[in-house]
């Protein structure tokens, strides 16, 4: 709400001090704009872990900045830390009673999407609604428009993203070149704060006093919490007589994928082992540090919020694996989690979940390894672990209180490796000098599962390349000038992308696809014809499916003039394929009649995922519900990579492919589709029935139009026994 100062009806002349707070993502370049309003030495701004108020002289007039902590561009507030989230709130006390005006900061040499402006109205909303009366849009990095002006730029976005977001600030904005300082910017940026401030009567901005007295309530027991937290790790000793002073030290890193793991390797070597990529096997380094052979096993992680059961088995059996790689066993598992981001009850269900394939016992050699801990800034991770909450407190407990922190971007700073030593030999003379070991005969178990998934795989790769050579021939024969392709798939299993790779555009955007989408283009040689359609839900059958959707799917194939069809069928290979999921396309591709299996082809998504193993070995690990659907489809498949668009080769390879599939096979055309006639008359009578329940709400309203216009001072009218 808004609040008038200075005690009475005002007006700019009452304000002998404005107050300003400035918020933005990170990287958008808050802290320089509050240099440069303050005239302050704009060094190399480091991140703002917490609010920073500043008092000085901006254009002749008394003000105070608060600068405040910035959230990632791409993430929801539930993704922010609950400590940042409080700070945001926090910062309009840090300028009591109130700003008078708030600067959001977006760089203008970066596109906006729909995700940051979703991003930024969440955060911004966390101060309260009427924030936005009080809100100028500025626009930092200013020269890179050139000579483009500003009002392109929030046109030319495209969508209705950063348009809606000046919208929602009244259409006020101010650009800045926060590169080199002038005093002309600082003096026009102040004349539009004065704008601003006129515009609400010379009143500020105040939070909601419930909810700040909340908070204030949260930040107290939070920080009463981590005090007692840290006396407890600072009295934490080894019991004497049990000392613990390690030669070779054997550590296992684990966790959800950009967790920062291998970055974390990097630290404790001080060194860049590895380059920053996804680990798809297990990678071991070895070498020297403060004295002792270390040796540090990195694994594949897993999605961060994803139960283990969609976690695909070659990830898992990695994280079997990985035991048994640094024999005879590590002396401490190191679970990374990154501290910058929220830790949620889906996040520890995922992590306890996947922890606990490696036994129960794992927990006893754990240290909880947090890492981004130059984004902490000054706050000390007790701070962190008491506002977020009982989940990450009872993972924390589950590891026995054993916790670090890393800050990956020093790989120079020896003492934090050195502790971090010094805790996993404590660790160790904890669990009796023992390191973890699993249990043998399971090893045994596995290792002999495992020869027997690859000589499968090594089998089906030999008749997979025999049936190539002869579709090979007779694909030869049948070189299409012309195809015709219908992506289909469960929702994000990556159809869209997959039809930008394939015909090396972006015309199909990156949004969720809810109606049938047609493009065309020419590619090696072939015009193609691509339909993008609605995805199902991945683990539930179709009842569950809205019947719009089954409706855009199957008609699909009437987007495309009549000829032979190929059915792309889309699925991830960073996910598990289970008995749910094949039920699931069963009986979506039972629209399309019980021929489509001969024009359809199974199309792997995130080929990078699998690194240097090969599809058959997933295909052969995963189990009967993905083989199954392989035998369905003729054993047709093709692994794509949507992040290597610029490989051609793999796009012209799956087009010889279904070439070798049309020539296999004698492709049915539209008048073949068996119920595509049935459902497009249940189309047609659901557009009618639309139609009119359309047509009877309006001639509703225009009756209830009709009564109300009778009497303008009639407000209060009976119609069809109900009172309005």
């Amino acid at each position: 709400m808004a609040t008038c100062g200075s005690g009475s009806p005002l007006g700019l002349q009452f304000i002998s001090e404005f107050r300003i707070v400035v918020l933005g993502n990170r990287g958008a370049g808050k802290t320089s704009v509050a240099n440069m309003i303050l005239s302050r030495q704009t060094t190399t701004p480091k991140r703002t872990a917490r609010c920073v108020k500043i008092r000085g002289v901006a254009a002749g007039r008394l003000v105070t900045v608060v600068d405040t902590p910035g959230w990632w561009k791409n993430c929801l507030t539930n993704e922010t830390p609950e400590y940042q989230k409080q700070e945001l709130v926090l910062s309009t006390a840090h300028c009591s009673p109130g700003p008078h005006v708030a600067l959001l900061v977006i760089r203008v040499d970066t596109s906006y999407k729909e995700k940051n402006r979703r991003s930024a109205q969440e955060h911004m909303e966390l101060l309260g609604e009427d924030i936005w009366k009080h809100t100028i849009v500025v626009f930092t990095y200013g020269d890179h428009l050139q000579d483009q002006v500003v009002e392109q730029y929030v046109g030319g976005e495209g969508e209705t993203s950063l348009q809606w977001l000046v919208a929602k600030c009244g259409n006020r904005y101010h650009v800045l070149n926060i590169e080199s300082y002038s005093s002309s910017q600082v003096k026009e940026l102040m004349e539009r704060i004065e704008e601003v401030a006129a515009m609400n009567s010379g009143c500020h901005y105040e939070m909601d006093r419930k909810r700040l007295c909340e908070v204030k309530e949260m930040r107290k027991v939070a920080e009463e919490r981590a005090s007692k937290r840290m006396t407890v790790q600072e009295e934490r000793r080894v019991p004497e007589g049990r000392s613990c002073s390690l030669t070779n030290i054997r550590m296992l890193l684990l966790g959800s994928r950009r967790a920062g793991k291998s970055s974390a390797s990097n630290t404790i070597f001080g060194r860049e082992n590895f380059v920053y990529k996804r680990t798809a096997q297990c990678v071991k380094i070895q070498d020297e540090v403060a004295g002792k052979l270390v040796t540090v096993m990195d694994t594949p992680g897993w999605w961060r919020t994803v139960p283990a059961r969609d976690t695909p088995e070659l990830d898992k059996q990695e994280l079997l694996l990985s035991m048994f790689l640094c024999p005879p066993g590590p002396h401490a598992v190191l679970l990374a989690l990154r501290s910058d981001i929220a830790f949620t009850e889906e996040e520890r269900k995922s992590v306890e979940e996947h922890m606990d394939l490696l036994g129960e016992r794992v927990w006893n050699h754990t240290v909880l390894l947090f890492t981004h801990g130059d984004l902490l800034g000054d706050i000390a991770i007790e701070q962190h672990i008491e506002s977020e909450g009982k989940d990450l407190q009872l993972l924390v407990a589950k590891c026995r209180n054993r916790y670090h922190v890393l800050n990956n971007t020093n790989l120079v700073d020896d003492i934090q490796v050195t502790q971090l030593l010094e805790k996993v030999e404590e660790m160790v003379a904890e669990n009796g000098g023992f390191h973890y070991e699993i249990d043998q005969r399971s090893y045994k178990d596995m290792k002999r599962k495992w020869r027997l998934v690859e000589k499968k795989a090594k089998m089906r790769r030999k008749m997979k390349k025999r049936s190539g050579v002869m579709s090979s021939k007779r694909g030869a024969e049948q070189h299409l000038s012309e195809l015709r392709l219908v992506l289909l798939g469960y929702g994000e299993a990556g159809k869209t992308l997959t039809g930008n790779t394939i015909l090396s555009t972006a015309e199909f955007g990156s949004k969720r696809t809810s109606q049938c989408v047609k493009r065309q283009g020419e590619v090696a040689g072939r015009l193609l014809t691509v339909v993008d359609t609605p995805g199902w839900w991945k683990h539930l059958p179709i009842e569950h499916t809205p019947l719009l959707n089954k409706q855009e799917i199957a008609q699909s194939v009437s987007l495309t003039s009549s000829g032979p069809i190929a059915f792309l069928l889309v699925l991830r290979l960073d996910s598990s394929f289970q008995e749910e999921e094949r039920r699931s396309v069963e009986d979506h591709l039972k629209l399309f009649g019980p021929r489509v299996w001969d024009q359809t082809m199974v199309l792997f998504t995130c080929g990078d995922w699998l690194g240097d193993r090969s599809i058959e070995l997933h295909i052969e690990s995963e189990g009967e519900a993905l083989k199954w659907l392989l035998e369905k489809c003729g054993n047709r498949y093709h692994v794509l990579s949507n992040k290597n668009r610029r490989n051609s080769t793999q796009v012209t390879e799956l087009l010889e492919k279904i070439e070798e599939m049309m020539a296999d096979n004698n492709p049915c055309h539209l008048t073949d589709m068996w119920d595509l006639k049935e459902v497009t008359e249940m189309r047609r009578w659901e557009d009618i029935k639309a139609i009119d329940r359309r047509t009877k709400k309006t001639k509703e309203k225009r009756n209830l139009n009709d009564v109300f216009d009778l009497d303008d001072d009639v407000f209060v009218t009976d119609i069809g026994g109900k009172i309005f």
